[in-house]
């Protein structure tokens, strides 16, 4: 058992009644406060050789006075290198010190014991942040794999469907064709809405920069949407202001994801009349637009008490309209929140009965990037014949597998399968392929480890190799890793035929055989 270590009567009593106990038990305190005590031990033997001064000869008072005036500048420059030390450590504490009485030991050991107690609350801190960015990066893999893992058997539910849409089907195969083509990308719709509310709850958003056209994304969506207006019989316009640029820097899948809920909202909630789209500038500076948007409807409109409750996560104006309507009740909750990590907030007026008006105001940085050439350069290809290209599929989803290569053959393109990432990796080493398409999530080595071996091999025709990432992640992170290690070109599943077809003819449109170009 450790000896208790006995410190002098009056730092005992400061001790006990400043210092807490578990600090006595650290070594640099104990040192410390032996300092401290053996300080006022000398002084007090100082105190009593002054005393017995007066009754010696005066030879022997002035030996002892100077012992003690050399204990004392002991004493004091000892406590004045205590206070240099402190300084260094915090330099913030300098007045704290310096104004301090210059033996005043008692006041450092408080300074101390504050400073002490920051340290750990710090510490704390630390500790909390570590485990508050341990459980984010765990969030962020789940989000992952449920993305990945609910979007993989939809592509091949509206790929198939898709494929079969090409086969020339009977009247009556057409219609039940198109109905579960309806169905299936509805069903992606809500699985997308509820990835997205996922990320934004777990503060995953993140946004590109990139340039776009705002007025060709509008002008698509309205195309997209515009068959639906046209089945109930309402008209769809779009107003674009003459004087709005047409290049600007953003990310235009979120702003397109935004519109596109508005807009679908609008038409869905629209029984007859029309939606209204509108795009106008706001004010231009050097830097960046302000750009407002607005989008109007003669629909079933919302009552006033409501309308606070429609941006509210899974919940719509009534559970009437949920059972009328349908949809999670999420497509507000996104565009709304999505809009405030943006800077931005949007605004509703409505009157029950009569129709609704939603509208935003955007600021995008300004660019002078011509898209009009990157346009003409990416020829919509449809399905023209692909034939002379040889691609190379790695995937490790046979029924994944089997759609690529039916699109493949559709389109006359010759394809080889790899099972993952090692494979595909030995066999672009064998065989002369005009493009891989390489999926990132794959056993033995994925994609990303598989692009960067490839990468790193002697030859120059492996840096020039085409490789396009095809992946069931909606995670936007993913799409900036593939381009990290060296990919190409991203498609995300579900994919759409005439982009895979767009894409496959733009990078390997040197394969494409002069007969064919004819």
């Amino acid at each position: 058992m450790t000896e208790e270590i006995q410190y002098h009567n009056i730092l005992k009593k400061q001790i006990k009644r400043q210092l807490p106990e578990h600090y006595l038990k650290d070594e640099v305190i104990q040192g410390f406060l032996k300092s401290i005590s053996n300080s006022y031990n000398l002084f007090e033997k100082a105190t009593k050789i002054s005393d017995h001064a007066f009754i010696i000869s005066e030879r022997e008072f002035q030996e002892v006075n100077n012992d003690l005036r050399k204990e004392n500048q002991i004493k004091q420059r000892s406590i004045s290198e205590i206070k240099n030390a402190i300084i260094s450590l915090a330099p913030d504490s300098i007045s704290y010190v310096q104004d301090s009485q210059e033996d005043d030991l008692i006041n450092i050991i408080k300074y101390l014991q504050k400073q002490i107690g920051k340290a750990k609350e710090v510490e704390m801190q630390l500790i909390s942040a570590k485990d508050m960015a341990e459980k984010a990066a765990l969030t962020k893999t789940h989000l992952y794999t449920m993305s990945h893992e609910i979007r993989t058997p939809m592509n091949a539910v509206i790929g198939f469907t898709n494929l079969l849409l090409q086969m020339d089907p009977r009247e009556e195969q057409m219609e039940y064709l198109d109905m579960l083509k309806f169905s299936a990308e509805n069903l992606l719709v809500l699985i997308n809405d509820i990835l997205d509310f996922s990320k934004i709850e777990a503060g995953k958003v993140e946004f590109e920069e990139v340039d776009f056209s705002v007025k060709k994304l509008i002008s698509n969506i309205r195309f997209a949407l515009l068959p639906k207006a046209e089945e109930k019989g309402i008209h769809l316009k779009l107003f674009i202001d003459d004087e709005l640029p047409d290049t600007f820097k953003g990310d235009q899948v979120r702003l397109g994801q935004i519109l596109t809920n508005l807009i679908s909202n609008a038409v869905k909630f629209t029984k007859k009349g029309r939606v209204t789209i509108t795009a106008s500038l706001g004010e231009k500076y050097p830097d960046h637009t302000k750009i407002d948007f607005e989008v109007s409807d003669t629909g079933i409109g919302i009552q006033e008490d409501k309308i606070a409750n429609i941006f509210e996560s899974f919940t719509q104006a009534s559970s009437d309209i949920t059972r009328k309507f349908g949809g999670t009740g999420l497509g507000l909750t996104i565009s709304k929140r999505l809009l405030e990590l943006m800077g931005s907030k949007i605004e509703v007026k409505s009157e029950f009965g009569k129709g609704s008006t939603f509208s935003f105001s955007l600021k995008l940085k300004n660019s002078t990037k011509n898209l009009a050439k990157v346009a003409n350069e990416r020829t919509h290809f449809e399905n023209k014949s692909l034939k002379g290209i040889k691609v190379l599929i790695a995937e490790d989803n046979k029924i994944n597998v089997i759609l690529a290569k039916q699109y493949m053959k559709l389109w006359g393109i010759e394809c080889d399968a790899a099972e993952n990432g090692q494979v595909a990796y030995e066999m672009v080493q064998v065989t002369d392929y005009d493009l891989v398409l390489m999926d990132l999530q794959m056993p033995e080595m994925d994609g990303y480890q598989a692009t960067v071996k490839i990468r790193k091999l002697p030859a120059a025709k492996f840096k020039a190799l085409p490789i396009i990432a095809l992946t069931a992640s909606a995670m936007v992170e993913i799409k900036d890793q593939a381009f990290a290690v060296g990919m190409n070109d991203y498609i995300s599943k579900p994919f759409n035929p005439n982009e895979l077809h767009r894409i496959i003819a733009f990078y390997a449109a040197e394969a494409i055989t002069a007969e064919t170009l004819q």
